[in-house]
């Protein structure tokens, strides 16, 4: 048998192994959680460069999606496969000589010919099986019927795209600097064919957006014009100032990249304006300008726009747009021949003429790789469908690369800094991690879910930390034993409500009385702190005998009648006050006056419902602390001739300090990994507002929400892993504060 010294080391041993195994587990899950996040910031890799074969004069090259078919578009206007070269190629232009030709965004290829018939159309790829094995084979697929320019000048480019309901845009330049564009008309199957647009000099690069609204073109001396479709109107382009060689439009067509004679890459979005027109009869704030009554003003922040758009003597109208050069990025050195916009996403390949290739992402604004591919010059460049390689044509040679870029679009600055995204007139945290098209680029900046996580926390401390702590000192050092019996459990037992049941209730029966009462609401917690306070004023002032005929902590029943007096009051009052002031519909005049939205689910919702959630933490910590103030030291104070609430303030609270301040931190941390309240109550809007009429989304809700449909190892996934080390990571913080400050404030009341 074992005697109570051993006994003692036993058990000794096998909590502190119990305690290493806990802090090992949670490392290791913090490790993996990590781990999975690691690769956001890999960055972008390549294979091996490999020879396909000989490309000749090739214009164009490109893959099918599985890269099994490596294709070029050679002068004489057939496709061919030199890696298969007994696959029979496939005609393009009728057996005449290609003068120039293009590849645009999902792999629409423009051919021009000679006679001057410019062809459109894309390569379609069919799997068949036979005697168990699968080939797969190529077919030129026409979007429309050719269009004929006629062969009376000297053409020297051209370039097409296609939208997804079969619209059709191209344009051709000849050498005399003429541009002619021309939009196919899918219902009556014919060319509508615009005027020639004289252009000074001759064009040597031209390009149409996806939308099928704009065409970028570069002429002579590196002049980069934007011009609308089909008008040909110009419009204005801000910050380009090297002389460009080459420009092309991303997926979606808001993204222009050009590339300039040095080298440089420069990212040009479509930043829309807005012109505002005061029609009131008092002078009107835009910015940091006044517009008298009847001036108008074009302004491009969408945010101050939608904020004067609340008002009823503001008119809008939508003005021209501006393209703007918003990010930059190093070039390879050498002057570029080829830009390739990718198929899926806004990355893009520039070749040059030494042979050389960047690959870049519009969005961070990174040159993600930057190798050297041959001696000779890129004379064509395509990235593969999928984006995972490229293949180029140097030198006479088909070159291919794979390329494993997973997560172009993250970096830290994307991740925590604003960024100027498509749609936006300036840079902003967005957090949009989906959206209904191809097109759609995802936004993922964590800002809005640490805001919000902030945001939430903040008002469910500022209802339950008043509450609590009142609650904790009132309860352990001035209630009868008879409440102190009946109110701890019941604080207590709060804690046993499911957080599901609380964001239920907060949803469903809370948000929609709270917005019937607002005003109500908002005067009744602004005047209830000073009832309290006057009420307190009123019992100190009371006479001593009055005072004494009142059962012990009958202070209480004063507030109590009190705060419900106030109540009541802000009740009774608030629909004549709402008549009388805000034309009888307070939420509207916060709306159409100060441009402030009130939705349903919204801030006050959440601190009310995620406080009910956090005070019995609070409370039990606090409570303890104060019950644990020696009885000797209080009953000093009391024989001193300090009353109850004197000892209560100056000597408990002190001394019980550090557990208050634990208590307040713990409850912090309650209410930062909070997830079905917050996700059931607070809306899930991703905003970066601080009003409380609006919601928000917490990094928890945000994973509770998008992890169960983001698809293992996609970007979206390992941000949200992210998100949960990040969560750990303030969790640790606030744990290491409450500890650091806990030990100052013993040290420091040590007396006590």
């Amino acid at each position: 048998m074992l005697n109570e010294k051993q006994k003692d080391r036993a058990a000794t041993a096998l909590i502190r192994v119990g305690g290493i195994l806990v802090i090992l587990v949670v490392a290791a899950i913090v490790v993996n959680i990590g781990l999975e996040a690691l690769p956001l910031f890999s960055g972008a890799s390549s294979g091996p460069l490999t020879r396909v074969g000989d490309a000749g004069e090739a214009l164009l090259a490109g893959s099918d999606p599985r890269r099994e078919l490596v294709w070029v578009l050679t002068r004489a206007g057939r496709i061919e496969f030199p890696a298969d070269p007994a696959r029979p190629s496939i005609d393009v232009s009728g057996g005449a000589a290609v003068v120039a030709a293009d590849l645009e965004i999902d792999g629409r290829i423009a051919v021009l010919d000679g006679s001057g018939r410019l062809s459109v159309g894309s390569l379609s790829y069919r799997d068949e099986w036979a005697d168990g094995g699968r080939t797969t084979t190529a077919r030129w697929r026409p979007a429309a019927a050719p269009l004929e320019l006629g062969g009376d000048r000297r053409w020297t480019g051209a370039t097409a795209t296609t939208a997804d309901d079969g619209a059709a845009v191209a344009a051709a330049w000849d050498a005399d600097g003429e541009l002619v564009s021309a939009a196919w008309d899918g219902d009556r199957e014919r060319w509508e064919v615009s005027p020639p647009l004289a252009v000074e000099g001759e064009v040597s690069a031209a390009a149409i957006a996806q939308d099928l609204d704009a065409v970028a073109m570069v002429s002579a001396g590196g002049r980069l014009r934007v011009l609308t479709l089909p008008a040909l109107d110009e419009l204005e382009v801000e910050g380009v100032s090297a002389p460009i060689v080459r420009a092309r439009f991303l997926i979606g067509g808001g993204t222009l990249v050009v590339a300039g004679s040095d080298g440089g890459v420069a990212i040009l979005l479509e930043v829309p304006r807005v012109v505002v027109t005061n029609r009131g009869a008092q002078p009107l704030a835009v910015g940091e300008r006044a517009l008298a009554p009847g001036e108008s003003a074009t302004v491009w922040d969408d945010e101050l726009s939608q904020r004067l758009g609340a008002r009823p003597d503001v008119e809008l109208a939508t003005a021209t747009p501006v393209w703007r050069v918003v990010r930059t990025a190093a070039g390879t050195g050498s002057a570029p021949t080829v830009i390739a916009p990718g198929h899926r996403r806004r990355d893009f390949a520039v070749g040059c003429a030494d042979g050389s290739v960047g690959l870049y992402y519009s969005t961070s604004g990174r040159r993600l790789l930057a190798e050297r591919w041959s001696d000779a010059a890129v004379a064509a460049l395509a990235l593969d469908p999928k984006g995972d390689g490229a293949v180029a044509v140097a030198g006479g040679e088909l070159l291919r690369r794979s390329i494993a870029n997973p997560h172009p679009e993250v970096s830290l600055r994307t991740l925590f800094l604003p960024v100027h995204y498509e749609g936006h007139a300036s840079p902003k945290w967005v957090w949009q991690s989906t959206g209904g098209s191809d097109a759609f680029e995802p936004k993922m900046s964590l800002w809005p879910l640490i805001f919000g996580t902030l945001k939430a926390t903040l008002y469910a401390l500022v209802f339950s930390v008043p509450l609590a702590l009142a609650a904790a000192v009132w309860v352990s050092q001035l209630a009868p034993p008879r409440l102190q019996a009946v109110i701890k459990p019941t604080l207590e037992l709060m804690a046993a409500v499911p957080s599901v049941v609380v964001g239920f209730l907060a949803a469903l029966w809370l948000a929609p009385r709270l917005e019937a009462a607002l005003l109500a609401a908002i005067v009744g917690a602004a005047v209830l702190p000073l009832a309290v306070v006057a009420a307190l004023a009123v019992w100190r002032i009371a006479p001593a005998g009055l005072r004494r005929r009142v059962p012990a902590s009958g202070e209480l029943v004063v507030l109590a009648l009190s705060a419900l007096g106030v109540v009541a009051a802000a009740v009774a009052l608030s629909g004549p006050v709402e008549a009388a002031l805000f034309g009888g519909d307070f939420q509207r005049f916060l709306f159409t006056e100060w441009g402030v939205r009130y939705d349903q689910r919204n801030s006050l919702v959440v601190g009310i419902a995620l406080g009910f959630a956090v005070i019995p933490v609070i409370f039990t910590i606090a409570e303890d602390a104060c019950s644990a103030v020696p009885r000797s030291l209080i009953s000093a104070s009391r024989a001193l001739g300090a009353t109850r609430w004197q000892t209560a303030v100056r000597l408990v609270v002190p001394a019980a300090s550090p557990g208050l301040f634990a208590a307040v931190m713990l409850g912090l941390g309650r209410a930062v990994g909070e997830t079905m309240i917050v996700l059931m109550a607070a809306g899930n809007t991703p905003l970066l507002d601080g009003s409380p009429f609006n919601g928000m989304r917490t990094m928890s809700a945000a994973i509770a929400v998008e992890i169960p449909e983001a698809p293992v190892g996609s970007t979206l996934f390992r941000v949200l892993f992210l998100t949960g080390t990040l969560l750990f990571v303030f969790t640790l913080i606030v744990t290491t504060a409450a500890d650091v400050v806990g030990r100052y404030l013993r040290q420091r009341y040590a007396r006590f």
